[in-house]
């Protein structure tokens, strides 16, 4: 056994200045000897130890500590305040303070007295955990909330804050947590927040309910497109974690099972040594989100990682927590702690695959089953889903069963005559326009003007944008300045709404409300005010039927758009239209979607484009059709020579009137040209109009269906896809794009005849 003091075997040359450090003197070795119990790796006990150094000097001049009898608890707490949580003499002295409390060298140190807002922030946690039964994770992120709001307010200060609490106040404390969050991250905050202010409520202390008037984020499911490996690159990351050592042998396992599993961080940290069967050669997983054991077939690979981990890499100890770990203090590993150690691990892998968490080699898992063919029940099983909503999320990243949902290029067909740029007479008018109206003010000038500018901050605080909103009201205050008041009632609502009777009823229910949301807003400070009734507003009109376009049509009007004169501010106009109405078609975007599309978001390895921030700030992937990728590639060639802007910020469809980034088409302008085509190759509807932009995106779903139909294929089950393609959350959303037209009608009965006609003549029973 080596009887080599400690310190001379972690500092051989300045073992002298550390075991007779002042102030602690040959306490340091009895110290160290204590780190290397409670498990510190050699690395850690040299960094407190030097760290003490650091704390001796700042107790010496700032605290003249002398000897050890005059350090107290209290002189050791100011220590660490003083140093921060970023400094190792902070570590150094709460390690030193315990050290020093077991020894009974100094006294426990005494409670603080807690202050009013930690009361009654306790009397909230015991409300959470005895009343709504919430896990103790979840109550500590309320309590961080809630102090933090406390804070704020200044209700340590002054007590009354509280029963005083105002609109304005609530309002600025989620403006200044907003500047560091994102609106996802600021979701939990307000719903914590609101759920506060009704515990308040409901004792009294509040005379008004608060948390009604608390509006949420806007957030959607599916915002961000995932990170997925393909199954190659999970097998070569794997490979190349360092198992010659406990530690990566421990990480490599971990990260094994996630992958292999699609296991969860917190699921992978929870596993226990019971809760592998060996006999039966099942893994049982307790599921921290569902509250479940979800039982997975343990594969012979599985258990040879298993096995060797638990023979040479697993510690010794009493503990029955799989995973351990590998530093002071010991006990188990944190889910935070799993992607730290992927980070790591990717860090010295040295491969470049891009930032990513655990939850992407669980989408990694899901993909490559999808490709497999596996079935979206047998994949949801696997992954403890409860609802195949949950699995279907997965079929935004399966690019080789998306890319048969998209149409390839219409066969050619002869171009139209183009009309010349007189077109517009030709165009038959709907009704007749209303004389100029009057212009809105450039800035707020009516009563309201400041509620009107509070009630937009909030509002794009939330992650509302408020573009559109924010021009009907600033045509509502032109009106409240014109009229002179301060007062809203009902024959002023009225009259506004009269003004606006020039719009479709869809446009006015549009002002309407946004003007209505303001006065509810506004109500919230002032509840005497008018609040108008959502019963008032115009009916709105049933929506037009689309008029759908067929592949022949299209064909028609890719060519005649082919024929489109050059510009000297856009040498490719015509292939600039062609491609644009082709992408619309072919891939059902929408028209904001495509006016938005920039170079980058092609990606030529994959032949895909990448929807970001669409409907709903939603993104996705769309694959191409491989005509559709050709011609897309032809027309990036000849941008490069013509002349074209290249970079990836360039947009799409570019048109050069403009600089970047508004050098692409507006909508006005690209539907211009789509009517004139239109009107050019005689695809009209039954009143003489051309279609509109977005009806292509009906024809492309209906076109979709009708190719299924002809391939034979099961129908029913590729509307998922249909549904993902298209950008909507399921195939209720996609039902509004399916038409029932005559030439679907007879496939459908055609195929229903051969699938069931000879029951129907035998009057056989199923």
């Amino acid at each position: 056994m080596n009887k080599t003091p400690i310190l001379e075997r972690l500092f051989p040359k300045n073992f002298a200045r550390y075991s007779g450090l002042p102030i602690f003197g040959s306490l340091m070795e009895d110290f160290a000897q204590w780190l290397q119990a409670l498990a510190y790796s050699r690395r850690s006990t040299r960094y407190i130890i030097q760290a003490a150094w650091w704390l001796v000097e700042w107790l010496r001049r700032r605290r003249h500590v002398t000897s050890i009898v005059m350090v107290t608890p209290e002189v050791l707490a100011a220590a660490e305040a003083h140093f921060g949580c970023r400094h190792t003499a902070r570590h150094a002295a709460q390690a030193l303070r315990r050290f020093l409390c077991e020894r009974q060298l100094i006294p426990e140190p005494k409670p603080a007295k807690p202050s009013p807002s930690q009361t009654e922030v306790n009397r909230y946690a015991l409300h959470l955990r005895e009343v709504r039964g919430l896990a103790e994770g979840t109550i500590c992120n309320h309590r961080q909330f809630v102090t933090r709001f406390w804070e704020f307010i200044g209700f340590d200060r002054k007590k009354s804050t509280l029963s005083g609490l105002k609109h304005e106040q609530i309002e600025a404390f989620v403006r200044q947590v907003a500047r560091t969050r994102t609106r996802r991250s600021l979701l939990p905050v307000v719903l914590t927040l609101r759920a506060f202010l009704r515990f308040e409520f409901s004792r009294g202390v509040l005379a008004r309910p608060l948390h009604e008037q608390i509006d949420t984020p806007r957030v959607y499911s599916g915002e961000q497109l995932p990170c997925v490996l393909t199954r190659e690159q999970v097998k070569t990351f794997l490979k190349s974690i360092d198992r010659s050592n406990p530690t990566g042998l421990r990480d490599f396992t971990m990260l094994y099972l996630i992958a292999a599993y699609g296991l969860r961080r917190s699921e992978v940290v929870k596993l226990h040594l019971e809760d592998i069967d060996w006999r039966n050669r099942i893994l049982h997983v307790k599921q921290p989100k569902t509250h479940q054991v979800l039982p997975l077939p343990l594969t012979d690979e599985a258990g040879q990682v298993l096995v060797r981990y638990l023979r040479r890499a697993r510690p010794c100890t009493e503990r029955r927590e799989l995973f351990l770990r590998s530093q002071a203090p010991a006990g188990p590993l944190t889910p935070w702690a799993v992607n730290l150690l992927l980070l790591y691990r990717l860090r010295r892998s040295g491969l470049d695959l891009g930032k990513f968490g655990p939850h992407a080699l669980r989408y990694s898992l899901a993909v490559h089953l999808l490709r497999r063919g596996v079935s979206m029940t047998s994949i949801g099983d696997t992954l403890g889903h409860r609802d195949l909503r949950s699995t279907a999320q997965y079929l935004r990243l399966n690019v080789d069963d998306l890319r048969l949902v998209g149409l390839p290029v219409p066969k050619p067909a002869p171009a139209a005559r183009l009309l010349t740029e007189d077109w517009h007479a030709r165009f038959p008018r709907v009704g007749s326009l209303a004389g100029p109206r009057p212009r809105a003010q450039t800035c707020f000038r009516s009563a309201f003007a400041s509620a009107l500018k509070r009630f937009l901050v909030a509002r794009r605080t939330l992650g509302r944008k408020y573009v559109t909103e924010e021009s009907s009201l600033r045509s509502w205050d032109t009106f409240l300045d014109r009229q002179k008041t301060r007062v809203v009632d009902h024959a002023l609502f009225c009259l506004w709404a009269k003004s606006l009777s020039h719009l479709n009823p869809k446009s006015q229910v549009n002002h309407l409300r946004v003007v209505r949301d303001f006065l509810a807003y506004d109500a919230r400070e002032h509840p005497g005010n008018y609040v108008p009734d959502r019963a008032i507003f115009p009916k709105l009109l049933p929506p037009r039927p689309p008029r759908l376009v067929s592949a022949a049509e299209m064909a028609s009007l890719l060519a005649t758009a082919a024929t489109l004169g050059h510009r000297a501010s856009c040498p490719l106009r015509p292939h600039t239209v062609r491609i644009g109405l082709m992408l619309l078609f072919c891939c059902g975007l929408r028209i904001g979607e495509l006016l938005g599309l920039q170079l980058r978001h092609y990606e030529a390895a994959d032949r895909l484009l990448r929807i970001e921030g669409a409907k709903f700030n939603k993104s996705r992937l769309v694959p191409l059709a491989p005509s559709v990728a050709q011609a897309l590639e032809r027309y990036l060639e000849q941008r490069r020579s013509s002349g074209v802007p290249t970079n990836p910020e360039s947009v799409l469809m570019w048109c050069g009137r403009l600089p970047e980034p508004k050098a692409a088409y507006n909508l006005t302008s690209f539907t211009d040209i789509w009517k004139r085509l239109c009107l050019s190759a005689g695809v009209i509807d039954e009143r003489g109009r051309p279609p509109r932009l977005h009806d292509l995106r009906h024809s492309f779903a209906v076109e979709a269906l009708h190719r299924w139909y002809a391939q034979g294929g099961n129908v029913q089950s590729r509307l998922p896809y249909l549904a993902t393609y298209l950008g909507h959350i399921g195939p209720a959303s996609s039902h509004y794009y399916l038409q029932l037209t005559p030439a679907l009608r007879s496939a459908a009965s055609q195929r229903f005849h051969r699938a069931f006609g000879r029951l129907a003549k035998t009057g056989g029973a199923l």
